[in-house]
C-alpha cells in the first residue's frame, strides 16, 4: 500500500483546527498558573491539586504541537513563493502582531500588575516587554533558518522516515543533551530582553523542523495521519510519568522527567493530530469561526486572564470557580473583540499581519463598504 502523501491545494482543515487549539489551550493553561503554587504573575498563595495537574500536562503538547505545525505551513509556502517573498511576508505577518502587543498588549498588562494588590501579583513582571508573546520572534528566527536551508534539503520523500515512537526518543535525548548544554555554558540565553531566546529557539527548533518533513515527505505524512494505539498509549504512560516528576528537582528526576516530557510530547502530537484528521475531515462555519479568531483570542486573553485572577484572587472564589470563571471570560472577551475588529482592515493588520481585502481603514469599513455596493 502506498503512503499517503499530503494534498498539495486542498486547505487542511484538521491542521487548521490543530493550530487554533493549540493556541486557545494557552487560555486553560494560563489560568491555572495562579492556583498552582508556583511562580507566576499572579499568585492565590495556595496550591489546588486539581489545577497544578494543568500545566505540566499542557506544556507537554502545546508548544511542540503548535511549532510543528507551524513548519509544516512554512514548507507549504516556500514551495510556492520565492524565499525573498515569502520572508517579507512572515515578516508581516508575524513582526505586526509582535510589535502592536510590545506596544499596547503587554503594557496594558503591565498597569493592571501595578493596580494590583501588591501580596498577589509579581511587579518585577511588569518589566517583561514580551510576556505571552515570546513565541512571536523565536517562529521569525525559525523562518530566517528556514529560508537559508531551503535550497540544501532536497526532497525528503525519497528518505525513509523514522517511525513515531522512534522519534520521540530522539527528542527525548535531545532536549536531555540540550539541558545538559546549558547547565555546562552557564549563561542567560535570553538575550536582547527575550526577543533573541536561544533556549526557546534551540528547544523548539527539532518540532520545526519535524513540521517541515512532514510536508517534504509522503511516509512521514502517512504515519502522522494514522492513529495508532500504542503510540498514543506510549505518550499517555510518558506524559503520566512526567507529570509524576514535575517537581522532583533531584538531577536523576530532571532527567526522567525530561526524557518523558520529550517523547511524550510528540506521540500526543501525533495522536492529536491524527484524531483531528479523522473528525476535520470538511469545512466547519464553526471550526472557521474559531480558526479565525484563535490568533487575536491568544494575543488579547493574557491580560484578561491577569485582571481576573486578581479579582477572583481578592474575591476569596474557590480555586476551581476562579479558573472556570477565567477561562471564560478570557475566552468570550477576545473573542467578542475580534469579531469587532474583524470589521477594520487595518485592525486585522495589526493584529494577525493579515492585509486587507477591502478599501478603508475604519472601524466601519464593511459597512461602508456595502453601503457603496448598494
Amino acid at each position: 500500500m502506498q503512503p499517503a502523501s499530503p494534498p498539495r491545494t486542498p486547505r487542511f482543515h484538521h491542521l487548521d483546527a490543530a493550530r487554533a487549539v493549540f493556541m486557545l489551550l494557552g487560555i486553560p493553561f494560563h489560568a491555572s498558573l495562579a492556583f498552582a503554587g508556583g511562580h507566576w504573575l499572579v499568585m492565590s498563595g495556595t496550591r489546588d491539586p486539581v489545577l497544578a495537574l494543568i500545566p505540566p500536562i499542557l506544556s507537554d503538547f502545546r508548544m511542540p504541537g503548535f511549532f510543528l505545525i507551524a513548519g509544516f505551513f512554512a514548507a507549504m509556502l516556500l514551495e510556492r513563493r520565492a524565499r525573498g517573498e515569502w520572508l517579507a511576508g512572515r515578516a508581516e505577518r508575524l513582526g505586526l502582531p509582535l510589535a502592536f502587543g510590545v506596544a499596547v498588549i503587554v503594557p496594558l498588562q503591565a498597569a493592571i500588575l501595578n493596580a494590583a494588590p501588591s501580596g498577589i501579583v509579581d511587579r518585577a513582571a511588569a518589566g517583561d516587554a514580551l510576556s505571552h508573546l515570546w513565541f512571536l520572534p523565536t517562529l521569525l528566527l525559525l523562518c530566517c533558518l528556514l529560508a537559508a536551508v531551503w535550497p540544501f534539503l532536497g526532497r525528503f520523500g525519497s528518505h525513509p522516515a523514522p517511525r513515531i515512537v522512534t522519534l520521540g526518543l530522539a527528542i527525548a535525548g535531545y532536549e536531555l543533551a540540550l539541558f545538559v548544554a546549558e547547565h555546562v555554558l552557564a549563561f542567560d540565553l535570553r538575550l536582547a530582553g527575550g526577543f533573541l531566546d536561544l533556549d526557546a529557539l534551540a528547544k523548539f527548533l527539532p518540532f520545526f523542523a519535524i513540521g517541515v518533513a512532514l510536508r517534504r515527505s509522503p511516509i512521514l505524512w502517512d504515519r502522522f495521519a494514522r492513529f495508532d494505539p500504542v503510540v498514543a498509549g506510549i505518550g499517555l504512560v510518558a506524559l503520566a510519568l512526567h507529570v509524576w516528576l514535575w517537581d522532583d528537582q533531584s538531577r536523576i528526576g530532571i532527567a526522567c522527567d525530561l526524557i518523558f516530557d520529550g517523547l511524550s510530547s510528540l506521540c500526543l502530537t501525533q495522536t492529536i493530530l491524527a484524531v483531528l484528521m479523522r473528525l476535520v475531515r470538511e469545512r466547519s462555519e464553526s471550526i472557521d469561526r474559531l480558526v479565525d479568531a484563535s490568533f487575536t483570542i491568544y494575543l488579547l486573553h493574557h491580560p484578561v486572564v491577569v485582571g481576573l485572577a486578581i479579582l477572583c484572587i481578592s474575591a476569596a472564589l474557590p480555586p476551581l470557580v476562579s479558573w472556570l470563571a477565567i477561562c471564560l471570560g478570557a475566552f468570550a472577551v477576545p473573542y467578542a473583540a475580534h469579531r469587532l475588529l474583524r470589521h477594520s482592515p487595518l485592525a486585522l493588520w495589526l493584529l494577525n499581519g493579515a492585509r486587507p481585502k477591502e478599501q478603508g481603514w475604519g472601524l466601519l469599513v464593511g459597512r461602508r463598504a456595502t453601503d457603496a455596493a448598494a
